[in-house]
């Protein structure tokens, strides 16, 4: 028997998703601005399905942050109503300013509520942000609220939550009570399988990103050699062996992960639960990659037109993919060789494309490097420089929060950053990288309790 919203999220949070549909209702015309990220493309296509349904014209965009310029671009626009999705909760000053009515569906963890924001974010109703709902689930149970028709929905808001890093060893929270329920109605299929593409094995693990095999992936002669070592047929598929030949290889493969060093989660990752999306005839996780691909390499459009089922864009995603997998690649391998530089507390690299620092940064730090320390990606460009940062689990038990540490360095340099406590973000003034980096090693320190400036 199908359950009802009100058993599967809290009803603080249903009640503000109430606020937002009464506005939505009261609109012809919708403006939707969402972050530009996977989270952030399946929530803007989500709300491009639901509002059109509604009957609603809309206007999208995603971009990379909602700052004083974006701010400017919107208060000239004449909206009936403004919805934001995967980012706004740090942006209320800008908002609260505009001359029509805002809605903000967002999960990172805000600074404050607002008084005349329509704000629906998790964390406002004791819901963890950062695990328990990703911006596309936020959005998805909005439109719920808006109409159950929306359940068909699901397998979009679970490639956010993917793209979130919010599957890791399974959902949980509100994520985990709305995708059961989609795959009690039959909209999501899953199915326990080892966490490679379907590819001949040797390039399934030469190409694998996550989980990164240190020594093996981007290597295909490595991978041939452990393969034939353990007895697989390198040309053999995974979709081809037989159930104790996968048990096998899944043993070898996990064994290597522990040799490498990998962080405890990174162990979930060789096993997953693949989600196939009954109406859109596509595997929750394959979505998410070719959405990835797409935003990572300056293409959001490409990406959104994939969620909304736009089949010639599929096709075009299928090649951005494997260039971005390639360019991944070629970063984690020459990490893997050259290493990080090292503070007391943090580490740190530098990568010369801002759109993969973050994935670089959380596949390196959730694979390979050392799991000790956060690490920080720097991105210098022209007159600032883009920061990204990951932690692990451990580092957040043990009291790291990366949004603090960024948002207050970032604000002692005229900068600004913020996010989750294990994976944020921040822009500072270019040539001020090696002040930051100090800056955020002593914050980190402190978080962790040593009281201990940085070396």
């Amino acid at each position: 028997m199908a359950k009802r919203l009100d058993d599967l999220a809290p009803q603080g949070l249903l009640d503000r998703a109430r606020k937002a549909v009464d506005l939505v209702d009261a609109a012809s015309r919708i403006r939707v601005f969402c972050h530009y990220d996977p989270d952030g493309t399946t929530s803007a296509s989500i709300l491009a399905r639901a509002l059109m349904r509604r009957g609603k014209r809309i206007h999208a965009s995603m971009a990379h942050a909602l700052d004083r310029a974006s701010a400017d671009r919107l208060q000239a626009e004449s909206n009936e109503l403004l919805v934001v999705s995967d980012m706004g909760s740090a942006q209320l000053d800008l908002l609260e300013h505009l001359p029509y009515p805002v809605v903000v569906l967002d999960h990172h963890k805000p600074v404050r509520d607002s008084d005349t924001v329509v704000h629906v974010n998790p964390h406002l109703d004791g819901v963890d942000g950062a695990r328990e709902m990703c911006g596309a689930t936020t959005t998805w149970l909005f439109t719920l609220v808006l109409d159950e028709r929306n359940w068909d929905l699901a397998g979009i808001a679970m490639a956010g939550a993917i793209g979130d890093m919010q599957a890791a060893g399974g959902f949980v929270g509100v994520n985990g009570a709305l995708f059961a329920e989609a795959a009690d109605r039959k909209i999501v299929v899953p199915e326990r399988r080892l966490s490679l593409r379907d590819l001949p094995l040797v390039k399934a693990i030469a190409q694998s990103i996550r989980p990164y095999f240190r020594g093996l992936s981007g290597r295909p002669d490595a991978s041939a050699a452990l393969l034939k070592k353990a007895g697989f047929d390198p040309d053999m598929s995974l979709r081809q062996l037989e159930p104790a030949a996968r048990r096998k290889l899944t043993s070898v493969l996990a064994a290597h992960l522990v040799e490498q060093g990998a962080a405890p989660e990174a162990l979930d990752a060789i096993v997953e639960d693949r989600y196939w999306i009954e109406p859109d005839q596509i595997y929750a996780q394959d979505l998410e990659a070719y959405v990835n691909s797409c935003d990572r390499l300056g293409q959001e459009g490409l990406g959104m037109a994939v969620c909304l089922g736009d089949r010639e864009a599929l096709a075009k995603a299928e090649g951005l993919l494997d260039q971005y997998m390639s360019r991944m690649l070629g970063y984690l391998t020459r990490l893997e060789r050259e290493g990080l530089y090292a503070k007391k507390h943090v580490q740190f690299f530098y990568c010369d494309d801002a759109s993969l620092s973050g994935s670089v940064a959380g596949t390196g730090m959730q694979f390979f490097f050392d799991q000790t320390r956060p690490v920080l990606a720097l991105s210098v460009l022209d007159g600032q420089t883009k920061v990204s940062a990951r932690a692990t689990r451990g580092h957040i038990a043990s009291g790291v929060d990366l949004a603090v540490a960024l948002r207050e360095a970032a604000a002692s340099l005229g900068g600004n950053g913020g996010g989750h406590n294990i994976a944020s973000g921040a822009t500072i003034p270019k040539g001020k990288e090696d002040k930051f980096i100090g800056t955020v090693d002593e914050i980190v320190g402190r978080q962790l309790g040593s009281g201990s400036a940085s070396q």
